[in-house]
């Protein structure tokens, strides 16, 4: 389909069919085994998926008595919350400084996301594909063995395989459907169609 024919649907339109893509192409994948022969040792090779590490965003921050914090965050599912999207994921790390033994956590925690930010094709792909997808998340500011903790921004770079498929499929989705604007001025169901998308996005990538 040709880049100016999508932008001509709307966006609940355009959605719509890309919910169906998506629902289609995941269904063939779960059905398909991703295995190859290695022609010298005759030896089964499967094909490796997308590792969840592969997304997951270092954080730094700072405690309330100065001390550092560093670790990483894991998105798990994105809500819409009092008519705000958030991130809801896996945050782990060290609290180290100020003379004391490092501590570490591992907590599930949600974080605001305060932009989405969709890439146009890189010069010379394919009209109609996708690359890469950002997602603002934090500041954060939580109470964590003890502490008042306050987290800095996170910026998580999601990026589509070059040859397409289902992932650049979804990325345009959301690329068009912030067309109309800013996250901020997305209310009501274009809130949620965008709220879906990013957890189908997170499910292509295969993070649990």
């Amino acid at each position: 389909m040709a880049h100016h024919a999508i932008k001509r649907l709307g966006p609940n339109g355009l959605v719509a069919i890309f919910v169906a893509i998506a629902m289609s192409m995941l269904a063939m994948a779960a059905g398909t085994a991703s295995a190859t022969t290695d022609k010298k040792s005759g030896a089964a090779a499967t094909a490796a998926a997308p590792r969840a590490d592969n997304y997951s965003k270092a954080v730094t921050g700072t405690t309330s008595d100065g001390r550092t914090v560093t670790g990483k965050f894991t998105p798990r599912k994105f809500h819409v919350v009092n008519k705000k999207l958030v991130a809801k994921g896996m945050l782990s790390g060290t609290i180290s400084g100020g003379n004391k033994a490092p501590r570490s956590f591992h907590r599930a925690v949600t974080m605001p996301v305060e932009k989405v930010i969709a890439g146009a094709p890189a010069s010379g792909q394919a009209v109609g594909t996708c690359d890469i997808l950002n997602l603002v998340l934090g500041p954060l500011d939580l109470n964590l063995l003890g502490l008042e903790i306050h987290l800095d921004t996170v910026v998580l770079d999601i990026v589509a395989n070059p040859a397409g498929g289902l992932l650049g499929d979804l990325l345009c989705a959301v690329a068009n459907l912030l067309d109309g604007g800013p996250l901020g001025g997305l209310l009501g169901n274009l809130l949620l169609q965008l709220q879906g998308l990013l957890n189908q996005i997170l499910g292509a990538l295969n993070l649990p």
